[in-house]
């Protein structure tokens, strides 16, 4: 960078986004520096959509985590339910076995 663009640039840093956009439509900066200016505030604008973008996604990773802990947390009942079933189903063979065998069961 020159000493004139490194100027441009310390001056253009204690600016906000909306005055560079002003003082571009009103000719503040020409000849040389405007291409500078323009290139200035196109990393600006590309700077604030990434931080938008990075946050967007942040916001859909903490949903993905959240649905895959609720995900997690039904399959584990879903678990514990086929498992009960199976040994209720285990304990009526066992007791239609017995039954077929002639044996009584009494209490």
């Amino acid at each position: 960078m020159t000493t004139l663009e490194e100027q441009v640039f310390t001056d253009l840093n204690a600016l906000s986004e909306e005055q560079i956009e002003a003082g571009l439509a009103a000719g503040v900066w020409r000849g040389p520096t405007r291409p500078f200016v323009e290139q200035y505030l196109d990393q600006i604008r590309v700077s604030r959509v990434e931080v938008a973008a990075s946050a967007q996604g942040l916001e859909a990773i903490r949903s993905v985590i959240g649905d895959a802990r609720s995900a997690s947390f039904k399959a584990s009942i879903a678990l514990i339910l086929a498992a009960g079933a199976m040994m209720a189903a285990m304990a009526a063979a066992f007791i239609a076995f017995l039954a077929m065998r002639g044996v009584a069961i009494s209490w």
